[in-house]
């Protein structure tokens, strides 16, 4: 069993972090991690969820120690309760990140297998979700890399019994309540024995042919502007629904009711459609803007400005900001409003969200001249009294205004070498 090809641009010495919960994926990953020669430093991420973590953490300890890695804890507590499998999942991302912004590792290696891939798309079409869900578990995401995703579980539990090495078992995995041990136990054998066939395997390939799809559509739709009414119901119905998508991704993807709702005014067929973040989109003169929805009750109150170390995370008000830096130019560029990439190295180690300052200026990127930012931000469809809340990323001078473009003295060139991609996304509840 081989890593995939996500890790050739790593050096051997490069410093990585790997999730491993003791399992036979885990550990399989740290192992064929050590032996490509990186400096490995295993994670063990203790949810804090059952008794008996202490002898997985020493499992851990101890493969990492037997193939020439390094293995620390992480502690997260997450309470019971609904959705708790998300919440563990976010929770454990987030100490991985921390583990690996602390070490200044270059990435972080998780250990989904082929096996994986087919449950998540199986989730994804339980949720009903559209292309992008279907595709499944990209390769690489942001400081996230799935080495294992052309493996198979069998494999990982063969190479882990050649090695001599006992996996802990989570019995949680037991637990059919949860959805996805149901998917695993139940519902995939039992559609391979009707089918007659390796569900895994048709599930995966499908997320691939998706994922291509996906990647397709999207470069297309950041070709066309969302707001001329008539050329947006001209373009075929998947397309037109992707540029709306595109559109309304700041500071959270819509849902597929909303996309549907503004290419109905989009058509003429409706005067507006409520969207999120107490927006709408109406049609005037034959183009879509966005406007504020009136609503009952005070504003909330302006959140206060925060610190953001590169890379990293932090949540102004209820939109969470995080940067990231990759060592190769984007395979697709984004289009500056939810995600945002610059030059790295002109850009300082720590930098401030906040909302906008009365009278500031910025050079949108591709601009000859500067541009208030407000003037920015209500081109962007950001109704006056939202403007505050909007992130604004800034040294003394804004790098980036969310939902609109970076500034041009951090555009990306020629010359650049590393690449520091920038995220927003609202988590508001």
């Amino acid at each position: 069993m081989n890593l995939s090809r996500v890790l050739d641009d790593l050096a051997v010495g490069a410093t990585v972090v790997v999730g491993c919960s003791g399992g036979a994926d885990s550990l399989a990953l740290l192992v064929l991690a050590c032996e490509r020669g990186l400096d490995v430093h295993a994670v063990y991420v203790d949810h804090c969820l059952r008794p008996g973590s202490a002898h997985d953490a020493r499992t851990v300890a101890a493969a990492a120690a037997r193939f020439g890695g390094r293995a620390n804890v992480e502690r997260v507590e997450v309470a019971g309760g609904a959705n708790l499998e998300g919440r563990a999942r976010d929770a454990r991302y987030e100490a991985l990140e921390r583990a690996r912004a602390a070490l200044g590792a270059e990435a972080i290696l998780v250990a989904h297998t082929r096996d994986d891939q087919a449950e998540t798309v199986l989730l994804q079409m339980l949720r009903g979700a559209g292309a992008a869900g279907l595709a499944g578990m990209p390769e690489r995401r942001g400081t996230i890399r799935r080495p294992l995703l052309a493996a198979r579980r069998r494999e990982t539990r063969e190479l882990c019994a050649r090695l001599r090495l006992v996996p802990v078992h989570d019995p949680m995995n037991d637990e059919l309540h949860h959805r996805r041990v149901w998917l695993r136990r139940e519902l995939i054998p039992q559609l391979e024995q009707g089918a007659a066939r390796d569900i895994v395997e048709v599930l995966a390939r499908q997320a691939e042919l998706l994922r291509d799809d996906d990647d397709l559509l999207d470069a297309l739709a950041s070709q066309h502007s969302p707001d001329d009414a008539r050329a947006l119901d001209a373009l075929p119905v998947a397309l037109a629904r992707r540029v709306v998508r595109r559109w309304l991704s700041t500071p959270a993807p819509p849902s597929s009711a909303t996309v549907e709702r503004v290419l109905a005014v989009a058509r003429g067929e409706a005067r507006a459609a409520e969207v999120s973040g107490g927006r709408r989109v109406e049609r005037v003169r034959g183009r879509l803007v966005m406007v504020d929805a009136p609503r009952a009750g005070a504003a909330p109150p302006d959140p206060v400005p925060v610190a953001l170390n590169l890379p990293g995370r932090t949540r102004f008000g209820e939109v969470e900001v995080e940067a990231w830096i990759e060592h190769a130019a984007p395979v697709a560029w984004p289009d500056g409003r939810a995600l945002a990439v610059c030059d790295a190295d002109r850009v300082p180690e720590s930098v401030t969200v906040r909302g906008v300052l009365a009278g500031e200026r910025f050079r949108p990127l591709g601009r000859s001249g500067s541009k208030l930012v407000r003037d920015a931000l209500a081109e962007a469809g950001v109704a006056a009294e939202h403007r505050a809340r909007t992130p604004i990323v800034a040294t003394t001078e804004p790098i980036w205004v969310v939902g609109y473009r970076i500034d041009h003295r951090v555009r990306v060139t020629t010359s650049t070498r590393r690449y520091l991609w920038l995220s927003a996304e609202s988590k508001a509840t």
